[in-house]
């Protein structure tokens, strides 16, 4: 794996700056769906939800106007989003790591980085081959409200692919 590439996978600060840099233009991003939904089971455990309880799901994604680099999906429990994490409701097209990063507002407790197995749902939503292996980070913060998870999968068209390649 070349040095760029890795960079992009292990960032700790704002995924969207390191794109604009090594890139050479702003991402764009597309937000999804925005709201109250049920976590996944995992998803409730990492963050220690109970079952039936909802959270706020945000769905993006991130790239040109003509390829997507990116698909994140962000949970929040609603106990977290009190005091200043109320504003994470409200993000639409704004990069999370503007909120995140801009200030000491967030740790990172972990990052997780691996090959996602073929059949992730993700890759049917995308129309990916499943023969195409996908690299997902996910991380875990702590806000001074509480816990937040962030699942960024890169997709087919993303840099890295062509920056590990050569």
């Amino acid at each position: 794996m070349k040095g760029n590439c890795l960079a992009l996978l292990t960032e700790t600060g704002s995924l969207t700056d390191l794109m604009t840099r090594l890139i050479g233009q702003v991402p764009r991003l597309s937000c999804l769906s925005e709201g109250k939904d049920y976590p996944s089971p995992l998803e409730r455990q990492m963050l220690n939800i109970e079952p039936r309880a909802y959270a706020h799901i945000r769905e993006i994604t991130m790239g040109t106007s003509d390829k997507q680099w990116l698909f994140a999906r962000t949970v929040i429990p609603l106990a977290t989003l009190r005091g200043n994490a109320k504003r994470l409701a409200r993000m639409d097209k704004t990069p999370l790591g503007k909120i995140l990063f801009g200030r000491t507002y967030a740790t990172r407790k972990n990052m997780q980085l691996d090959l996602m197995t073929p059949d992730q749902p993700s890759q049917v939503k995308f129309g990916i081959p499943q023969d195409f292996p996908l690299w997902r980070r996910r991380s875990i913060f702590e806000l001074a409200s509480g816990p937040m998870i962030i699942s960024e999968i890169f997709l087919p068209d993303c840099p890295i692919y062509c920056i590990a390649d050569e």
